[in-house]
């Protein structure tokens, strides 16, 4: 008697091992760092977004300004000036930054935890389903935790809970990973 073969409908994500235990490792690195020094991460996060927004702010201001394409010049800068206001703000004022990240991140928790709830049960058939699982249930109840403290809770809720997440997104990455079979070689 033979075992049934294993379900063949696994995503293009699931057949690449080692990228998939690579990603888990440095999630987990990460998580560990953030929740090791939670208010340190919560401002580094502000930063790394007010550089990343003025820097994206002023290449697309000088592609509007002097790019090819002449169609919707005006509204490409004005998007732009958005860019380089919201970085500067967020690099001027980054205790109020980081209340209004708060609580973008407790939106982001939240959706990201229904999406792989979600997902999850597309890859049921795969033996390392259920921690993918555990990740989108551990999302949703964080983001659920950080709208119930905000704003009051912002300054050190950010990183920590960031690092947590980082924690169960690089554990499921992990266990999906080594629960893969190794590519068959051609």
């Amino acid at each position: 008697m033979t075992n049934p073969p294993a379900p063949s409908a696994s995503p293009a994500i699931l057949q690449s091992r080692g990228w998939l235990i690579f990603g888990g490792v440095i999630s987990i690195i990460v998580g560990f760092f953030a929740v090791e020094s939670p208010l340190l991460f919560s401002f580094v996060i502000v930063q790394i977004l007010g550089i990343i927004a003025l820097v994206s702010g002023v290449i697309s201001l000088v592609l509007a300004i002097f790019g090819k394409h002449a169609g919707h010049r005006v509204l490409n800068a004005f998007l732009a000036l958005i860019r380089i206001a919201v970085g500067l703000v967020l690099l001027r004022c980054q205790d109020s930054g980081l209340a209004v990240i708060t609580l973008i991140l407790a939106v982001f928790l939240i959706v990201e935890g229904i999406s792989v709830i979600m997902g999850s049960f597309k890859i049921r058939g795969h033996a390392g389903w259920v921690w993918t699982l555990i990740n989108g249930i551990a999302a949703l109840v964080l983001g659920i935790m950080v709208y119930t403290h905000w704003p009051s809770g912002s300054l050190q809720i950010l990183g920590l809970l960031y690092g947590i997440n980082s924690l169960f997104w690089g554990l499921s990455l992990l266990m999906l990973g080594l629960a893969a079979r190794p590519a068959a070689a051609a």
